[in-house]
């Protein structure tokens, strides 16, 4: 907590008592933007100072993050407001276990923001709460691997070390993974231009790298499963999750029989007798071109 002399003690106590503007201001002066980082000390500072009140500030925070974009516009100063409150919602929520279920789904809700700090509040919010409730989590968040950024905030938040080593039974951990690669497999092709697919397919070749690093061969299983993809997008994620420098040490075998995989389902090479170069263009901006 702040001192109670402080001016961030003394502008949350004004918001306790429906005076919102000096911490609204003390909040978005100091956030640092626009700029290429936020103030991450200024937003700690805030939610364990929310923290420490407990419920007395939780009218304060959601207040916070349910600032629209158009209330609190990306890439300016007013963003770092529900940043701020997204940040205070999770330190709550890690220390009571009852208010838990109500702030993911607050998660939940600003998971697809357009405001892409806002996002990683929610991914940052969404690994707090799961390194206080460990396995327990990964249930809570089945319902989020229906949407691709929301897919996206689940693998990074549970393939984060705070949350990471809360977790000890790889069947959930390897379940939304999978549940993940279904996602971008099913997806039409459309999305590939979509940033919630693109941020999907990011997370996938991080994530299952870094949870191998825990749990070992079960997620080798499953990524050798994904080998057998026709998908190039899949197959380019599977070959990079091969390539986390953490696993080279340790899980060589497990390595190598991927790979085998992935080489075993490749497409065979095109017989050069059958190329008999492109076809003849016959549409008529072609002859036109010619005139």
């Amino acid at each position: 907590m702040t001192a109670p002399g402080d001016p961030l003690s003394r502008a949350l106590t004004d918001a306790l008592g429906g005076r919102p503007q000096a911490l609204h201001g003390l909040l978005s002066r100091g956030s640092r933007l626009p700029g290429p980082r936020i103030n991450e000390d200024l937003a700690e500072a805030f939610g364990q100072a929310c923290r420490g009140l407990g419920a007395r500030s939780d009218a304060v925070a959601l207040s916070l993050a349910r600032l629209s974009p158009e209330q609190a516009p990306g890439a300016g100063p007013l963003e770092f407001l529900p940043v701020c409150g997204l940040y205070a919602l999770s330190a709550r929520a890690a220390a009571d276990a009852k208010i838990r279920r109500q702030v993911v789904e607050e998660l939940h809700a600003r998971a697809d923001d357009p405001r892409f700090r806002v996002r990683d509040a929610v991914v940052l919010g969404l690994a707090r709460v799961g390194a206080a409730a460990g396995d327990s989590l990964l249930t809570d968040v089945s319902s989020w691997m229906d949407g691709y950024f929301h897919a996206a905030a689940v693998l990074l938040a549970l393939s984060a070390d705070v949350w990471l080593t809360a977790l000890h039974d790889a069947g959930p951990v390897v379940g939304r993974i999978d549940e993940a690669f279904l996602l971008v497999r099913d997806a039409p092709r459309s999305a590939a231009r979509w940033p919630g697919h693109k941020a999907l397919v990011a997370a996938l070749g991080s994530a299952p790298g870094l949870v191998a690093s825990r749990f070992g061969v079960p997620v080798f299983d499953m990524l050798e499963r994904w080998a057998a993809a026709k998908d190039p997008t899949l197959r380019d994620i599977v070959e990079g999750a091969l390539g986390s420098r953490n696993l080279a040490g340790r899980f060589g075998p497990e390595l190598e029989r991927v790979r085998a995989a992935l080489i075993g389902s490749r497409a065979p090479a095109r017989n050069p007798d059958h190329d008999f170069g492109p076809s003849r263009d016959r549409s008529k901006s072609r002859r036109r071109n010619k005139r």
